[in-house]
C-alpha cells in the first residue's frame, strides 16, 4: 500500500512540473544549497518522515536518509511523528536551508528513525541540526508553558559542557516539580536558539511527548526542602561554570512578569529572579523561590528560578528614597517610592514611560503591560490625566542600569506594577497652554473684530510651545545618551582589565563607536590576529558604502590594522566622527596589548625559558590533572624521574653556554622518545620529569624509560665539543607505587637514585668522566 502511494505521488509530481524547472527531490541536495541558492526559491517535491509536528508554532521537522530539515507551513494539517508525507514547496534561506511548503500531504504512517546519541559539542556546532537525537542531563528548572492553546513543558537541562533548553509538546503526566534535579534522557529534534541576526545563540531540543523523556535517576530530595536563607546570602552558593549550588529563599513578590522575571523582597533586600514560571501570582503575594545564584554586571540574581506561593507573607512597604541614593545603587531591586515632576510621557502597546525630575535630577518610571498587575486597575489608568508639569509619586521596584557604582551615578528606572502605582500630588501650574487656548477662544467669541489677530497669536504660541518641548526632550535624550556612552566606555575599560575574551571586548568597542555615529556600521580589519578574534566585532556595511577609518598601532609602532565605519554622509567628515574613531582605536590598542602581555606572562610562568618545556609549577598542575583523571577512569600512569649525569662537570669543562646548549639538545632527544600525550618538564638545573598517562601496563612505561636512557648512546656535538652524556632514571607507576603526587615523586626519585648508585658501582660514571676529559 505504501509503495503504491509513493508511486502515485511521484507520478503527480512529474506531471505538475513538466515544462518547468525540475524540482529538488533529494534532501541531501537541498541541505547542500548555499544561502544564495536557497534564496532563489527553487522548487521542491519531497517525501520524508515527520519527526516533530507542532501546529501551535507552525513547526514541522522531517527526516530522510539520516538528514533533517525544517518546514514552514500553515498549521492546517493533523500529523503524527512517524508519518510519511509528500511536501511541495520552495527553498528559503535561513541558518540552514528551510522549505516554504505550499502543500503537506499524508501518505502513510511508519516508524520513527533511530535516535542518534550526541554530545553538547555536537549540538552547539549544529552537526545534527533538525535530526532526531538523544542526550542525558540534569534538570535545573522545569515549568509549564500556558502562553498558547497547546500546553507544553519547558526545561533547562545541564548536560556535560553546556545547557540545553527542552520543550515537551505533549507533557501528559509530567509534573515540573518532580523533574527538578532529576537525571533524565531526552529524545527529540535538535534545533537552535537564534539572535536577531540569525546567529546561533543556544541549543533547543523539541520533544514530542512525555514518552520521549526517561527519568534515569529521580531527585535525591525535593528542591523545595532546602533550608530557606536570606536573599543576601544567596551569593554564598555561587560557583564557576554552572556549578553553583541551588538555593531556597522566600519573601514577598514585589514585581512579576510571567515567563520572564520576578523580584522577591525580604527584610528590605530585593532579589531578581529569572524564571519561566507563569503561575497566577501578583505583587504582594508570599512566595518561595529556588534557583542558582549568578552575578552579571556586578549584581546578584537567581537564574533558572522556580516559584510557588505560600499561604502567609509579610507585606513589603515601599521605602521613600531620594535620587542620590537610588542612582548610587543602594536600593537596587528594592520596593521604593519617589516624587518628581513629569517632564515627558510616552505610551505604546508595550509600556507607559514617564520622564521625571526630582531636585534637578532626571530619572524614569515605567509600567510594562507584561507585568502581572498591569491590567489590575484600568479605572486608575483612565482617571490619571497626567500632564507635563504635574508632580507625582511613583511606587515600584528600582532597576539600576549596569555601571561602576563606586565612581559614577547610575541610570535607574522605577518599574511600576499597576496604574495605581502613580499618584498625583500637585496639578501643573494654572497657566498651561491648554488654558491659554481656552482663554483665546473666549476672547474670539467676545471680540469678532479681533478674531484674525487672536487666531494668529494662538498659532504662534502653539508653535513656540512645541519648539520648546522638542528642544527639552532632545536635550534630555542627549544627556541620557551621553551618560550611557560614558557607562559603556567605563564597562569596556573594566573588561580590558579583566579576563574577558578579546572578541567580546572588540565587539563592545565597535558597538560603542557605532552608537556615537548614529548606529552606523562599524568593524575591525586587523593584521596578525586570527580572524575569529575580531571578525565578530560589529555590523558590516552594504557593498558600495563609503567608509572612514583610523589605524591601530602596537607599542613598537607596527600596524595592527584599522577600525572602519560607514557613517551617514552628513557626519562623515565631522570632527565628532573622527573623535569617536580615535576613542575606539585607543581602547582596541589597549585591549590587544593587554591580552598579548597577559599571554606572554602566562607562558613565562608555566614554561622553562631555556628549554621551552613546562616548568615544575606546570608539571605539578599536569600531574594533579592526570591523577584525578586516572582515579575517575580507573587507569594507570607513570612518572619518570630523570637526572643528567656529570652535568656540573660539563659546565666546568666546556662552560655554561655549552652546558645550556647541551640541556636544549638533551630536551629534544628525550621529547622524541615520548608519545604525543606524554609531558616532559624541567624541574631543576639538570633534573627532568616525564609524565606518561593512560598506561595499559607497567611494561609500557618501562619501554619509554629504556628509550630515554638509550637516547644518550650517541654523543652530543655541541659547537666544538663532543659530549658523551648519560642520565639516571627512575620510574613510579600509579597506583602500584603510590596513590598521591608526593608518593609517586618520592618513589620515582628513589628509583632514580638507586639507578645512579648502581651505575657508580659499575664504574659507569668514571668512564663518562674520562670521555668528557678527552
Amino acid at each position: 500500500m505504501r509503495r503504491a502511494l509513493i508511486t502515485m505521488a511521484l507520478l503527480g509530481c512529474c506531471l505538475s512540473t513538466a515544462g518547468g524547472q525540475a524540482p529538488l527531490t533529494d534532501l541531501r541536495q537541498i541541505a547542500g544549497l548555499t544561502p544564495g541558492q536557497a534564496a532563489q526559491k527553487l522548487p521542491v517535491d519531497l517525501q520524508a518522515t515527520v519527526t516533530y509536528p507542532r501546529p501551535s508554532d507552525k513547526n514541522l521537522f522531517v527526516m530522510e536518509d539520516g538528514l533533517g530539515i525544517y518546514i514552514k507551513t500553515n498549521p492546517d494539517w493533523s500529523l503524527l511523528p512517524g508519518d510519511l508525507v509528500h511536501i511541495v514547496g520552495v527553498t528559503s534561506p535561513s541558518y540552514r536551508t528551510t522549505i516554504l511548503a505550499s502543500s503537506v500531504r499524508f501518505l502513510a504512517h511508519g516508524a520513527m528513525p533511530k535516535p542518534r546519541r550526541v554530545s553538547y559539542e555536537d549540538l552547539i556546532q549544529a552537526r545534527f541540526d533538525a535530526q532526531y537525537v538523544q542526550i542525558e542531563g540534569h534538570v535545573l528548572a522545569a515549568a509549564m508553558d500556558t502562553s498558547t492553546v497547546y500546553q507544553s513543558l519547558r526545561m533547562k537541562v545541564k548536560v556535560p559542557n553546556g545547557i540545553v533548553e527542552g520543550i515537551v509538546a505533549n507533557p501528559g503526566k509530567l509534573i515540573p516539580e518532580a523533574l527538578t534535579d532529576a537525571e533524565i534522557r531526552m529524545t527529540g529534534i535538535s534545533a537552535g536558539d537564534f539572535d536577531s541576526r540569525m546567529q546561533l545563540a543556544g541549543v533547543w531540543l523539541y520533544i514530542n511527548s512525555w514518552a520521549d523523556l526517561e527519568i534515569l535517576h529521580p531527585p535525591a530530595s525535593n528542591a523545595w526542602s532546602l533550608p530557606v536563607i536570606p536573599t543576601d546570602e544567596a551569593i554564598f552558593s555561587l560557583r564557576n561554570s554552572n556549578q553553583s549550588d541551588r538555593v531556597h529563599i522566600d519573601g514577598t513578590l514585589t514585581y512579576f512578569e510571567p515567563g520572564s522575571l520576578a523580584v522577591v523582597e525580604r527584610q528590605g533586600t530585593g532579589m531578581l529572579v529569572e524564571t519561566k514560571s507563569e503561575l497566577p501570582l501578583h505583587a504582594g503575594d508570599g512566595v518561595e523561590v529556588i534557583g542558582f545564584p549568578e552575578v552579571s554586571d556586578d549584581q546578584v540574581h537567581l537564574a533558572s528560578g522556580e516559584l510557588r506561593p505560600v499561604p502567609q507573607s509579610t507585606a513589603s512597604k515601599p521605602q521613600k528614597v531620594e535620587w542620590e541614593d537610588a542612582s548610587a545603587g543602594h536600593f537596587s531591586y528594592n520596593l521604593v517610592s519617589m516624587e518628581g515632576n513629569v517632564l515627558a510621557e510616552v505610551h505604546d502597546s508595550r509600556v507607559d514611560l514617564y520622564i521625571l525630575q526630582a531636585n534637578g535630577r532626571v530619572f524614569s518610571a515605567t509600567l510594562r503591560h507584561s507585568s502581572s498587575d498591569a491590567g489590575a486597575d484600568d479605572t486608575a489608568r483612565s482617571s490619571h490625566a497626567i500632564q507635563v508639569g504635574t508632580r507625582v509619586r511613583v511606587t515600584g521596584v528600582c532597576f539600576v542600569e549596569p555601571g561602576n557604582h563606586w565612581r559614577d551615578r547610575l541610570w535607574f528606572t522605577v518599574r511600576m506594577r499597576s496604574p495605581a502605582d502613580i499618584a498625583l500630588l500637585e496639578p501643573p501650574p494654572f497657566w498651561t497652554v491648554t488654558r491659554l487656548a481656552w482663554m483665546m477662544t473666549l476672547l474670539v467669541a467676545i471680540s469678532l473684530g479681533a478674531a484674525g489677530w487672536v487666531g494668529l497669536l494662538r498659532h504662534q504660541v502653539r508653535q513656540q510651545t512645541l519648539i520648546i518641548a522638542q528642544k527639552s526632550e532632545e536635550e534630555y535624550a542627549r544627556e541620557r545618551r551621553q551618560a550611557e556612552l560614558e557607562q559603556q566606555r567605563s564597562k569596556i575599560l573594566e573588561q580590558i582589565s579583566s579576563s574577558e575574551p578579546l572578541p567580546k571586548v572588540l565587539t563592545a568597542i565597535t558597538a560603542t563607536v557605532s552608537a556615537r555615529l548614529d548606529d552606523a556600521p562599524c568593524w575591525f580589519d586587523l593584521d596578525g590576529l586570527p580572524e575569529e578574534t575580531w571578525s565578530e566585532g560589529g555590523r558590516l556595511p552594504n557593498a558600495g558604502m563609503e567608509t572612514v577609518s583610523q589605524t591601530l598601532s602596537a607599542l613598537d609602532g607596527t600596524s595592527l590594522g584599522r577600525l572602519l565605519a560607514s557613517p551617514p554622509a552628513a557626519i562623515r567628515e565631522d570632527a565628532e566622527t573622527f573623535a569617536a574613531l580615535r576613542i575606539g582605536v585607543r581602547l582596541a590598542e589597549l585591549a590587544i596589548d593587554t591580552r598579548r602581555l597577559l599571554s606572554d606572562l602566562r607562558h613565562r610562568s608555566e614554561h622553562d625559558l631555556l628549554t621551552g618545556i613546562p616548568n615544575r609549577f606546570s608539571m605539578e598542575r599536569h600531574l594533579e590533572q592526570i591523577l584525578i583523571h586516572s582515579i575517575q577512569a580507573e587507569t594507570s600512569f607513570g612518572v619518570i624521574y630523570i637526572d643528567l649525569d656529570l652535568f656540573k662537570l660539563i659546565n666546568d669543562r666546556f662552560g655554561h653556554r655549552t652546558g645550556d646548549l647541551y640541556l636544549q639538545a638533551v630536551t629534544q632527544r628525550m621529547k622524541a622518545q615520548l608519545r604525543g600525550a606524554d609531558i616532559l618538564a624541567r624541574i631543576g638545573g639538570d633534573e627532568f620529569i616525564a609524565l606518561v598517562p593512560d598506561l595499559r601496563s607497567r611494561a609500557g612505561a618501562e619501554e619509554i624509560l629504556v628509550r630515554i636512557e638509550h637516547c644518550f648512546d650517541t654523543p652530543f656535538e655541541i659547537e666544538d665539543a663532543l659530549i658523551h652524556g648519560s642520565a639516571s632514571v627512575g620510574l613510579a607507576v600509579y597506583p602500584d607505587d603510590g596513590a598521591s603526587m608526593e608518593e609517586l615523586q618520592r618513589h620515582a626519585d628513589a628509583a632514580m637514585y638507586a639507578h645512579k648508585q648502581d651505575k657508580r658501582s659499575r664504574h659507569i660514571f668514571r668512564d663518562n668522566s674520562r670521555a668528557l676529559s678527552l
